[in-house]
């Protein structure tokens, strides 16, 4: 199987069949459809008509299907949270299989609702400058923990913010070894220690510790013509986010310690001056990823207090 192409796709939450119809279309992969919902069905039975589409659409419930087909790419796009139906495309999809999923329970899974943050997820989380990274941590944390109790692990492929949702994709690796691995890559961060003093000096968890963008390791980033720039940068950008676990903020930071703010462009440049590659984050517009947060922060903090 190719590492970047899956065989058999499930759209399991299909509406219209947008999303399944380019899968099969733009990129020649069998797709089977699953829309529970009569009247969306209705269109989507339309749509496939229309654009002579092979696929296989069923009028069901996604826990329905998903057993009854070796998906290599399970697709998890509900209203809200994917929660109750993470166990079921674990235990379903072929060994070495993808599964993308869609959260747009973001007030969550940032921990803007803690309670509901902690029934849901098992996790408490820190809501700041750092809340989108800390809230796909957070839901991948969730993922590899569900998987470890399958005994499969995860890799974590891709991950993104954008507006109202969450996108990431995991590879599903079968064994007690690939289990391990993952759990090796669940834990708790003190952005205290890790990142800078103004922080709460707390360890945030459990949540995912390792890579969240390992498509770039084998992958090349195309971006399609007709995209704009604004959306081309979130793309690029995506390929720093493992520079470093989190980001210094200095909007955050800056602010917390009463610092005129510098521009973005002027602190990574006095970075990169300094010998600390730095790179911006799809996560934050204040937000900058190095290799060294801490001492970032630091060496930040003080060039730019002593301008003021």
């Amino acid at each position: 199987m190719n590492t970047c192409r899956p065989s058999l796709y499930l759209d399991g939450f299909s509406a219209t069949g947008v999303r399944g119809l380019r899968a099969e279309i733009e990129l020649g992969i069998r797709t089977v459809m699953v829309e529970r919902s009569r009247k969306s069905f209705d269109m989507l039975q339309r749509n496939v008509e229309k654009n002579h589409s092979e696929s296989e659409i069923y009028n069901d419930t996604f826990e329905s299907i998903v057993s009854k087909f070796r998906f290599d790419f399970i697709d998890i796009d509900p209203y809200g949270d994917v929660v109750p139906y993470v166990d079921i495309a674990l235990h379903y999809i072929r060994n070495r299989g993808f599964i993308g999923f869609t959260a747009t329970d973001l007030s969550v899974l940032t921990g803007s609702l803690k309670d509901h943050t902690f029934r849901r997820y098992g996790s408490v989380v820190m809501n700041s400058a750092l809340r989108h990274e800390m809230g796909i941590r957070n839901l991948i944390g969730f993922i590899g923990r569900r998987a470890i109790n399958l005994e499969r692990g995860i890799d974590v492929r891709i991950s993104a913010y954008h507006g109202h949702f969450y996108r990431v994709i995991v590879q599903v690796n079968k064994g007690s070894e690939e289990a391990q691995e993952t759990m090796d890559n669940i834990g708790y961060f003190n952005p205290y220690t890790e990142l800078s003093n103004v922080y709460e000096n707390f360890p945030y968890g459990p949540i995912w510790t390792g890579k969240i963008e390992n498509l770039f390791s084998d992958c090349e980033l195309v971006i399609p013509s007709g995209v704009d720039e604004k959306h081309a940068e979130v793309f690029r950008n995506l390929r720093h986010e493992d520079r470093g676990l989190f980001f210094v903020d200095i909007g955050e930071i800056f602010s917390r310690k009463k610092i005129n703010l510098p521009s973005v462009k002027h602190a990574m440049e006095y970075l990169n001056e300094n010998g600390m590659e730095s790179q911006r984050t799809h996560f934050s517009h204040t937000g900058i990823k190095v290799l060294d947060q801490k001492i970032a922060s630091e060496e930040l903090l003080e060039k730019f207090r002593s301008n003021t």
